[in-house]
């Protein structure tokens, strides 16, 4: 059967995309899956305030076992 997962982590701080990489990474590690294709998406938004957000997601298509 084909899944999908979903990672997303959100900051002002746009190094964070390596906390994304763990995360992913952890999933495949306590897992026995195939991976199909992942796609990893970033955004830019702004509060209003003066602060920036860099939002960093990725979708995980995978066969489970």
């Amino acid at each position: 059967m084909i899944k999908v997962k979903t990672f997303v982590t959100n900051s002002n701080n746009c190094l964070h995309h390596e906390r994304l990489d763990t995360s992913i990474n952890d999933f495949l590690s306590k897992n026995d899956i195939e991976v199909i294709d992942i796609k990893y998406n970033s955004s830019l938004a702004a509060d209003g305030k003066g602060s920036i957000y860099y939002d960093h997601s990725a979708l995980l298509i995978y066969r489970g076992k």
